[in-house]
C-alpha cells in the first residue's frame, strides 16, 4: 500500500490492543460524516413543502462532476424500480475545508471515510443504509487518476479508491464488493456538513459518559446536547475517548446522528416554519456534489418526492457484516453474511427480514437449519421422496432417512405433540410446504416424518423463524432511523 509521509516523525498510538501508525493516524484524524442520508431526506422535506418553483430554483445550486470513472447503471432508473445511491463523505482540504482540519499541504488528497450505500425500494416505502468500513481490505478497482494515467489493481484500504481515482472508483470497489450497479452518488466535505446541521438549528445527541477528546476538539458532558457546526463535526469524528476507540464504533454513532438528524429534519418544527424550511434546503442543495445526471434539479426533485413517504422507522441502518485482519487496523468482508445483505438489495427485499408467520397466525419459531426430517416415499412412484428430500435439503433443511412406505398417495406430516422440537418443526415444514401435519406416537426422536405422496409440491416457501437472527444480522447490527439515538 502507498504511504503516505507528511515530513513529521512517525508517531505511534495504542488504541485498546491495537497498535496504529501515522498511516492509521492519517485515516482517524479530521473525518466528514456522511450527513448525505439526512441530505436526501432534507431534500425529500423541502421539495415537498416547497412550491416547484421555488425547488427547481434551490436544487439547481447542486453541483455536478464526473470524474471519468463513473458509468452509472446500465438502465436509467424509472418510477417504480429500486435506486442504489451510493453516498461519501470527503475529507479533502481544499478551499474551506482547510479552516480548523490542516490544508492540502499538510494532508494531500482525500478520501471517503465515510461511505453509505443507500438502497431506496422500488416502492419508495423504505430505505437500507449499508456502512462500508473505511479500513476494509480489497482488491482495489484500476480507475482512471486525478493525477493522468491509470491507479489500482492492488490490496489496500477500500477508501484509497475516493483518493486516486475519486468518487467514481469508490462507486467501482462498491460495485466490485457487492455485485450490484450503482445508479447514482453523493459527496459532502466539511463545510457542507456543518451548513445542514447548523441550517437544522442543531442536532440532537446524547452521551452517557463525559467525552473529552484534545484531537477531536470534543468537551462534552454526559447527557443530552444539541450539537451544531464544529462541535457537531467533532461529535462525529471523534474516536479515541467515545465507544472502545475503534472506527466501527464511530459508524454506530454516526448512524445515531445520522438517526437524530432525520428525526429533526421531518419534525413539524421545522416543516411548518418557511423560513427554516428554506434554509436548510438551500444550505442541503449547496452542499452537494452528485454525478452529472442526478445534478439536473427536476431528477432531484424527481428523487426527493419520492421518498417523502419514507419515515425514520421505515429507514434502516446496517454495517456491512466484517471481521478484523491479523494486524487490528483492517477489516475484511465476511462472505457468506455479507451475501444475505447483497441479495437482498438486488432482489429489493426487506432486511432484516420480518419474521414468518404460520398457518395459525404465531410466529414460526423452528428455522430450516434446525429442522431434520425423515422422508416416506407413498405415492407409488419410483424416487419421489429422494426428489422431495432433495428438494427441502436445498432450503437448507436437514435429511434423515429417505424410505419406502406404505402406498397412501397423499403426502403428510407427522409429529409427536409431546416433543416441542417435533410440534414447531411441523408447524415450519407446513407453512413451507402446504401440506397437512398430523399429530403421531410413533414419530420418535426429533426428526419428523414427512410423508411424500403425489400431491408433494415442487417449491417451498422461504422461512424467517422469529426466534433466531441470522448471523449477519447480528454482525451488521440493524437498527431503524427511529431508535435511540444514545451512544454508547
Amino acid at each position: 500500500m502507498r504511504q503516505r509521509s507528511h515530513g513529521k516523525r512517525e508517531r505511534i498510538d495504542k488504541i485498546g490492543s491495537r497498535t496504529m501508525t501515522a498511516e492509521t493516524r492519517r485515516h482517524r484524524w479530521p473525518r466528514v460524516m456522511a450527513g448525505v442520508l439526512s441530505v436526501l431526506v432534507l431534500l425529500a422535506t423541502g421539495a415537498a413543502a416547497a412550491g416547484n418553483y421555488l425547488t427547481t430554483q434551490v436544487l439547481s445550486n447542486v453541483s455536478g462532476g464526473n470524474d471519468g470513472n463513473f458509468q452509472g447503471a446500465t438502465n436509467t432508473p424509472v418510477p417504480g424500480a429500486p435506486m442504489n445511491i451510493l453516498l461519501m463523505g470527503s475529507d479533502t482540504r481544499e478551499g474551506k475545508n482547510a479552516k480548523g482540519h490542516g490544508n492540502v499541504a499538510d494532508i494531500a488528497g482525500a478520501r471517503s471515510d465515510t461511505t453509505i450505500l443507500l438502497h431506496i425500494s422500488g416502492d419508495r416505502t423504505r430505505a437500507l443504509a449499508v456502512s462500508i468500513p473505511r479500513d476494509t481490505k480489497m482488491m482495489l478497482p484500476t480507475c482512471k487518476a486525478t493525477g493522468g494515467g491509470t491507479k489500482g489493481g492492488y490490496v489496500s484500504r477500500f477508501n484509497e479508491a475516493f483518493d486516486y481515482g475519486g468518487p467514481g472508483c469508490t462507486v467501482r470497489a462498491v460495485e466490485g464488493l457487492s455485485g450490484l450497479t450503482i445508479d447514482h452518488y453523493v459527496v459532502v466535505d466539511f463545510t457542507g456538513f456543518k451548513d445542514v446541521v447548523n441550517a437544522l438549528d442543531g442536532v440532537d445527541v446524547c452521551l452517557k459518559k463525559d467525552v473529552h477528546d484534545k484531537d477531536a476538539k470534543l468537551d462534552l458532558t454526559a447527557g443530552n446536547h444539541t450539537v451544531r457546526g464544529e462541535q457537531a463535526l467533532a461529535f462525529v469524528r471523534a474516536r479515541k475517548q467515545v465507544g472502545d476507540g475503534s472506527d466501527l464504533s464511530r459508524i454506530e454513532r454516526q448512524q445515531e446522528f445520522l438517526s437524530s438528524a432525520i428525526k429533526k429534519a421531518t419534525s413539524v418544527g421545522v416543516i411548518t416554519n418557511p423560513a427554516q424550511l428554506l434554509s436548510v434546503l438551500s444550505a442541503t442543495a449547496k452542499s452537494l456534489t452528485t454525478d452529472p445526471s442526478l445534478a439536473n434539479p427536476d431528477a432531484l426533485k424527481d428523487l426527493a418526492l419520492n421518498m417523502t413517504g419514507i419515515k425514520p422507522s421505515d429507514i434502516t441502518f446496517a454495517t456491512l457484516p466484517w471481521k478484523y485482519n491479523d494486524d487490528f487496523a483492517t477489516v475484511s468482508v465476511i462472505p457468506s453474511q455479507a451475501a444475505e445483505l447483497w441479495r437482498a438489495i438486488a432482489t429489493d427485499q426487506a432486511w432484516p427480514p420480518a419474521p414468518t408467520d404460520g398457518t395459525d397466525g404465531q410466529p414460526l419459531t423452528a428455522a430450516p437449519t434446525e429442522i431434520t426430517a425423515n422422508f416416506q416415499n407413498v405415492s407409488g412412484a419410483t424416487g419421489e421422496a429422494l426428489k422431495a428430500s432433495d428438494l427441502l435439503k436445498s432450503e437448507n433443511y436437514k435429511v434423515g432417512t429417505v424410505t419406502n412406505g406404505k402406498t397412501t398417495g397423499s403426502s403428510a406430516i407427522l409429529y409427536n405433540p409431546n416433543i416441542p422440537a417435533q410440534v414447531e418443526a411441523a408447524r415450519t415444514l407446513g407453512y413451507a410446504t402446504g401440506i397437512p401435519t398430523a399429530a403421531t406416537s410413533k414419530a420418535k426422536g426429533t426428526a419428523v416424518v414427512v410423508q411424500v405422496g403425489a400431491d408433494f409440491p415442487t417449491t417451498v416457501k422461504p422461512v424467517v423463524a422469529s426466534a433466531k437472527q441470522s448471523a449477519a444480522a447480528e454482525t451488521a447490527k440493524p437498527r431503524t432511523a427511529a431508535q435511540s439515538i444514545c451512544s454508547k
